[in-house]
């Protein structure tokens, strides 16, 4: 019965692969995409938290821990954020990411990046052209810890423009169906152009090693300052 169930998915995978249209790309940037990490329902809770949150406006890394480590620059990033404090809500993220994230992610990069910093989800509004302009997500001195980052689009097909990019591979355009995960490291230069119409909303999050969360706790307690870092389990 094992073995039948076996060559049954196999036939499966060979007929959705033989579906899929070819494509030769000439330049592609190295990241993952993970289709299906979160489930439409899933999705669609994560938005209605964000609804009935506090919303943080244009934040930016400053790289320093004491007075919550962020600034307001709307020259560069247009986008209102909820952090995620729910326990139960981010367990089911960190669930997801472990079970259908974690082998692709250790496949990819070679990595176990086992840490994460509070999610976020945020919102891109056309009503102001929201975007967040070209930037690397481990450049200032208390980010380095960072290995990767992802970004979920939660709502495809409710908005234009928002494609996530990455300047230094050319012009190619990222825009994945609703729960479908973009991974990448954080020393990549990357870009999400304006929104022109509607709300785009997406889940954030950075990922990093033991290592990693070693270097945040020796900050932390030299600081004096507060950052939440999780680990997945």
């Amino acid at each position: 019965m094992v073995r039948a169930a076996v060559a049954d998915a196999v036939a499966l995978a060979e007929r959705l692969e033989g579906r899929t249209p070819a494509a030769t790309l000439q330049m592609s940037p190295p990241v993952l995409v993970i289709p299906q990490l979160f489930e439409p329902d899933f999705c669609r809770r994560l938005i209605a938290y964000w609804n009935d949150h506090d919303k943080l406006a244009d934040m930016v890394s400053t790289g320093d821990f004491r007075g919550g480590g962020q600034i307001a620059e709307a020259s560069l990033k247009r986008r209102l954020d909820t952090p995620i404090t729910d326990v139960e809500l981010t367990r089911a993220i960190a669930e997801r990411m472990q079970r259908r994230a974690g082998p692709m992610i250790g496949k990819a990069f070679k990595t176990v990046a086992n840490h994460f910093e509070t999610f976020k989800i945020g919102c891109y509004d056309a009503a102001n052209a929201g975007g967040f302009g070209r930037h690397w997500d481990d450049t200032a001195p208390k980010a380095a810890h960072r290995k990767l980052a992802m970004s979920v689009n939660l709502n495809t097909g409710e908005y234009e423009g928002g494609e996530l990019v990455f300047p230094e591979f050319g012009r190619i355009r990222y825009a994945p169906p609703s729960g479908t995960a973009v991974v990448f490291s954080c020393s990549l230069l990357h870009e999400a152009l304006p929104v022109t119409r509607g709300r785009r909303f997406g889940l954030f999050g950075f990922f990093f090693d033991d290592q990693g969360a070693a270097q945040v706790r020796q900050w932390i307690e030299a600081d004096g300052g507060r950052i939440q870092v999780e680990q997945a389990r």
